[in-house]
């Protein structure tokens, strides 16, 4: 039984499927898809007979292309029909009034029953190609076959008299006999060429079908490539175009605000430490303030000391310059010697002793000078040392041996000593402001610090909105979009190439054309593999070669020809047509042999065709009892008293009896009444053709709008008449109707329906 249809791509359902019990009611309005049920029930119930150009699978082909999906779940063992048996027996449809044989599985078999949907009598017919096979009468076989005999009794001496007489003549013609084996000679190469052309055509059909068959395949690979493709560039669509600019804007953001912090955090370090390199200064500076005020105030008490030192009234002291005395004394001798030496009398004498007598004097006048001082060296030495004394006390530092210089560097002193303290004092208040600035500047790194946390997160949640991990992640996926993008490009490009050879203008057009043309060549058995577009290409240069070479042949035979028929000719004019009534009398008596053979073979046609005629009348009136008696049963369970009789090969002439108990044929009744009749009819066919050595085989009916002519009553009748079959058989039955009441009248009836609503 079948449990569940399922159907993909087929008319309007894209995807669908039903549940089926024992008794399925598929009920809906016109183009609901009753129809499209029906053929995907076909087309899975009859896959293994499937024949794509057989009429049945073209008209799916045509509906439905050959891209539908069908499949059935089984509950038990699954089934299967040959496709004309389904049709002609176990699909039953409304106004149907034939009833067709399928592989000897009917009432009577295959010939009988085509000859009842014929009206034909076989005994008749018998008879009739018995009369045709052995009259001799006028205008028969056998009279026009000794007629033919006759004249070939006549003609045959005639005609080799003739070509005696033609030959005797020719015989003597050596031109005629060079120009015939020269011709015979053409005519070899030419059929050898004309073998090769056939051997290259076939050669070049078979890979010319295989370059089809791989064109096609590739043709349809494209296709799917090209939907995989544009699948996954609509689930790449985010990378369709670079916003990288405003990723990196995002980076360049977090790096500044990185860049800020890294600079505030430098510069923090730097404030820190000034700050504690200021601070040591400062707790030095501190540490030593009592000691620089202890040595201002002392070096301000010596310095005033100094000054009253050297502030004290002066003393006059003469002062001996010795070596101005030794000078002039000198030069008043040397002079005196000069003069006595240069004179050598007395009054060189005397002058040169009142030169070194004036001479003495004037070194003791001018060598004294008197000066005013305050104190003596020793007196100043005494006091400094004093002073370095005192000094020492609260300094390493040595005082100067000097009065000035000592004076001058207690002054230095003093006042290094205020600008130390002084110092203290702008060092303490830069300190302050220190502390300040590392404050201000910790808070600043902070604050950037955050920034650039910000920063980096947002250009991080915008690869992470991308489904990327890094910006070479989210490159990749760009370059992959636009390596995609091209190949759909260039599958595109290619697939118009393919739209152009067959000239259509849409992808589902193609695709349809391509999978006919695949499966057409797939049914010749072509193998893709042998496709050689450069060997095709070789093939066709070849076969021009050929056929040219072919036609020059030709040319050259036909010019023999002429050539012969020229000097044959000459031997006519000699001959006075002979040749003519030697070709004329051959050609007539050919016609009669086979004329003579054609009668003869339709003479034993006629034989063979009367004995199996014979056979049929025999059998013929068992088969229209046994058939009777099963439709009256079939009929008795839904209406009792109806009985029905077959006395022809008509169908339309067979009998049933009506309201009023009269036997009347079937086409004289009602048309409701007719139906039910043939109802009957087809479920006992159905349940014969089911019927083996082992008992009845399972199966189903589909019935299409069975009782659109029926009346209610009928239609009840109808439905127990299935009830009562499905009752016997075990048969599922499936009913497709756009009529909603007939679900409930079936369960009336006793029926288990499961209903399909469309």
């Amino acid at each position: 039984m079948i449990k569940r249809l399922e159907v993909k791509d087929f008319g309007k359902f894209a995807k669908a499927h039903w549940d089926f019990g024992p008794f399925t009611v598929v009920a809906g309005p016109n183009e609901a898809g009753k129809t499209t049920i029906f053929d995907a029930l076909f087309d899975a119930l009859c896959a293994g007979s499937r024949k794509e150009n057989l009429v049945p699978w073209k008209r799916l082909a045509g509906r439905y292309t050959a891209i539908r999906q069908a499949a059935i779940t089984w509950k038990g063992e699954p089934l299967a029909f040959n496709f004309d048996e389904f049709l002609e027996i176990f699909a039953i449809r409304a106004g149907d009034a034939d009833i067709h044989a399928v592989d000897g599985g009917s009432w009577a078999g295959v010939a009988q029953a085509k000859l009842l949907n014929a009206g034909l009598n076989p005994a008749e017919i018998g008879e009739a190609l018995a009369r045709k096979a052995k009259t001799k009468a006028n205008g028969g076989v056998q009279a026009r076959i000794a007629d033919l005999n006759a004249q070939l009794s006549k003609k045959l001496p005639e005609l080799d008299a003739l070509k005696a007489e033609r030959d005797r003549i020719f015989s003597g013609e050596a031109e005629t006999r060079r120009l015939d084996a020269e011709l015979k000679a053409k005519n070899t190469a030419l059929e050898a060429k004309k073998a090769e052309v056939h051997a290259a055509n076939a050669k070049f059909d078979e890979i010319s079908l295989a370059c089809r068959l791989a064109a096609a395949e590739a043709g349809i690979k494209a296709l799917r490539e090209l939907k995989a493709a544009r699948e996954e560039l609509a689930g790449m669509a985010r990378f369709s175009g670079s916003e990288l600019a405003a990723y990196r804007a995002l980076q360049h953001e977090a790096r500044e605000r990185e860049r800020d912090a890294t600079s505030a955090a430098a510069a923090l370090g730097e404030k820190q430490a000034n700050l504690a390199a200021a601070k040591g200064g400062l707790d030095a500076l501190v540490a030593r303030l009592p000691v620089i005020k202890k040595q201002a105030e002392t070096a301000a008490a010596l310095s005033d000391k100094l000054t009253a030192f050297v502030s004290a009234p002066p003393r006059a002291v003469a002062v001996v310059n010795k070596p101005l005395r030794i000078g002039l004394w000198c030069a008043a001798l040397g002079l005196a010697a000069f003069v006595a030496y240069s004179g050598s009398n007395t009054g060189a004498y005397i002058a040169s002793v009142a030169i070194a007598a004036a001479g003495a004097w004037v070194g003791l006048k001018l060598s004294v000078k008197e000066t005013f001082s305050g104190h003596t060296p020793d007196e100043t030495k005494a006091f400094l040392d004093g002073v370095a004394a005192e000094w020492t006390t609260i300094s390493e530092a040595p005082l100067p041996a000097e009065l000035e210089a000592a004076r001058a560097w207690l002054a230095r002193a003093g006042a290094e000593a205020a600008a130390e303290a002084d110092s203290l004092k702008a060092k303490a208040a830069a300190h302050a402001d220190l502390e300040a600035a590392v404050k201000a500047a910790n808070t600043n790194l902070t604050e950037l610090k955050a920034a650039a946390g910000t920063a980096a997160g947002k250009a991080e949640a915008w690869l992470k909105e991308r489904g990327c991990a890094t910006e070479d992640d989210y490159l990749q996926r760009l370059t992959a979009y636009e390596k995609l993008s091209a190949r759909a490009g260039d599958i595109v490009e290619r697939l118009k190439i393919f739209k152009e050879k067959y000239h259509c203008s849409s992808d589902e057009e193609i695709k349809d054309r391509l999978f006919l043309e695949k499966e057409a060549l797939d049914q010749k058995g072509v193998d893709p593999a042998k496709a050689d577009e450069p060997e095709l290409e070789r093939l066709k240069a070849r076969l021009a070669d050929r056929t040219r070479e072919a036609r020059d042949l030709e040319t050259e035979a036909r010019e023999i020809s002429h050539a012969m028929d020229k000097a044959r000719a000459v031997a006519g004019a000699r001959l006075e047509s002979l040749p003519e009534r030697v070709n004329r009398g051959e050609s007539e008596i050919a016609a009669a042999r086979e004329e003579i053979a054609g009668l003869e073979l339709k003479a034993e046609a006629y034989r063979l065709a009367a004995e199996v005629f014979g056979k049929l009348a025999a059998s013929s009136k068992m088969a229209f009892d046994a058939l009777a008696q099963e439709v009256t049963a079939t009929l008795a369970g839904a209406v009792p008293g109806l009985r029905a009789q077959f006395g022809s090969f008509d169908a339309a002439e067979a009998s049933m009896n009506d309201a009023g108990g009269s036997l009347r044929p079937v086409k004289y009744l009602s048309t409701g009444t007719r139906d039910l009749f043939m109802l009957a009819a087809r479920l006992t066919m159905a349940r014969k053709a089911r019927l083996g050595p082992d008992g009845l085989a399972p199966a189903l009916l589909v019935l299409d709008e069975p009782f659109y002519t029926l009346d209610p009553e009928r239609e009840a009748a109808a439905l127990r008449l299935l009830a009562a079959f499905q009752k016997e058989t075990g048969w599922q039955i499936i009913l497709l109707t756009k009529d909603l009441s007939v679900p409930p009248k079936a369960e009336e009836a006793g029926l288990d329906v499961t209903l399909i609503k469309l």
